[in-house]
């Protein structure tokens, strides 16, 4: 399926679109059977799932990616005591995701302090934190609270604290680390290395390139050719290695390696990824001396992730793709013979709750867990319907970046309410929030939404209308 080039759908956006939805009704399918928690799914759920897939089909990249804390240079910002602690979460988060298969672990993290037991971080994965990630973030936790304890960060002991937090890391993140390691040793890439090695003693290019970055350059086949039985310390010194591509080479690695065209090597992307970890480690250990007090009894503690669910369309006429194909779309190129069976092949599916949706979930139902700080850190960008619903989301929290894809398969977390005790509350609304959704904020006693530092005297804000945390499928499909 294509759409015609003269009228974009980048502008469909399926939670404001509502001429494709209705409200849930009474003759919805909503599941009532033997439980004080009950499920709420129907003909609207399948409708967001259809329209949703639609549109992956015809464009899965909805707008311009913005860029991740991770990516920017270390002191950006940094006098801002909040951008200290953002960039901390989206390195926690990064940390804490773990498998090469990177939708499996993506993780999202939020800082919860002033409560009586300590600073609790609270995280969610895609697919559920498995026990011993748990324990192995604990011990990281635990060595940046050390740090913390002492108050300051002596000059000639900076190195092995540093070495030491980076081996509880590459040992917690190894097999997502040796699967980018993998993506460089590729044939492709070992022979633009030794193109950009042959150019580099060429007699044009002796003056133009310092000794360090030549240096720099003539790690790359090493690095590029790392075995998986690869120790702790090689990974350790591959990571600082790639640190440097981004914020020490810039300038010299662009007039190497770019093409006639001006466009740089797609495998430097994963340079890129290794040297995050380096910048994750300085970031965390830069908090816990300059905000001590953020690790007073710090711990990690999990949110319980609800099941994956299978999805398809039964079979039988779907006369919703005709109107969308007709109102929404207008006059369209199909690249098919059978548009309708491509869509329904196109809905078998697995949907899973994002971690990003798990928190925002979680803190629905605990308002009094609400962060003072509205910021969720990220492993990775988040995807174009996790953005879209967090700025309409009446907590607005914010995320340092997406990369506006919308992944088929999302879907929010299941709906719970309890029947008897909270029948009368009604749930949250989805209201358009102004401003951008890539920002950290806290609110003042009175809920106002300030940019000054959090500090131990300021209430926790609430959620909104949440009085049984009953806000997700519902009220999304009452907003539609």
């Amino acid at each position: 399926m294509q759409q015609n080039k003269q009228q974009p759908v980048r502008s469909f956006n399926p939670f404001t679109h509502a001429e494709s939805f209705r409200p849930l009704t009474a003759h919805d399918d909503v599941d009532n059977a033997g439980t004080n928690l009950t499920t709420l799914s129907g003909e609207s759920h399948k409708r967001f799932v259809m329209v949703t897939t639609l549109l992956s089909l015809i464009d899965p990249v909805r707008g311009e990616p913005t860029t991740h804390s991770l990516d920017r240079h270390a002191h950006d910002d940094l006098w801002k005591p909040e951008q200290l602690q953002k960039k901390f979460l989206d390195s926690f988060a990064l940390i804490a995701s773990t498998s090469r298969v990177g939708g499996e672990t993506a993780s999202a993290v939020c800082l919860e302090q002033g409560h009586p037991g300590g600073t609790v971080l609270r995280l969610a994965s895609n697919q559920g934190v498995k026990g011993d990630t748990l324990e192995m973030l604990q011990e990281v936790l635990n060595a940046l609270n050390s740090v913390a304890s002492r108050g300051i960060m002596l000059k000639r002991s900076a190195g092995s604290v540093q070495h030491e937090l980076m081996a509880k890391i590459t040992v917690l993140t190894k097999d997502k680390i040796l699967s980018i390691l993998e993506r460089l040793n590729r044939p492709a890439t070992h022979e633009d290395i030794q193109n950009a090695t042959v150019k580099l003693k060429s007699g044009n290019s002796i003056s133009q390139y310092s000794e360090e970055f030549c240096t720099w350059v003539h790690g790359l086949p090493s690095v590029a050719s790392s075995p998986p039985e690869v120790t702790s310390d090689v990974l350790i010194s591959n990571i600082e290695w790639a640190s440097q591509a981004k914020w020490v080479y810039p300038d010299e690695i662009e007039a190497l390696l770019s093409s006639d065209e001006g466009e740089l090597p797609l495998w430097l992307k994963h340079i890129y990824k290794l040297g995050r970890y380096y910048a994750a480690a300085k970031a965390m250990l830069k908090i816990a001396v300059k905000q001590p007090r953020i690790f007073d009894n710090i711990h990690v503690e999990a949110v319980p992730n609800p099941p994956q669910e299978d999805f398809s369309l039964e079979n039988g006429s779907r006369p919703l793709l005709t109107v969308l194909i007709q109102k929404a779309f207008g006059t369209e190129v199909w690249l098919t013979h059978d548009p309708e069976a491509r869509l329904r092949r196109a809905c078998r599916m697995t949907l899973t709750v994002h971690a990003e949706m798990q928190l925002l979930s979680f803190y629905d139902h605990n308002p009094e867990r609400t962060p003072r700080l509205l910021f969720m850190g990220t492993s990775k960008k988040a995807c174009y319907l996790c953005y879209e619903f967090m700025s309409r989301q009446p907590l607005a929290i914010g995320v340092s970046a997406s990369h506006q894809k919308l992944y088929r398969g999302w879907t929010l977390a299941p709906l719970f309410f309890q029947r008897q005790e909270k029948a009368q509350s009604s749930p949250m609304g989805i209201q358009p929030i102004s401003g951008t959704n890539d920002g950290a904020r806290s609110r003042d006693s009175i809920g106002h939404t300030t940019t000054d530092p959090p500090v131990e005297d300021i209430p926790r804000p609430t959620s909104p209308s949440s009085s049984n945390g009953a806000w997700d499928m519902r009220s999304l499909t009452e907003y539609l």
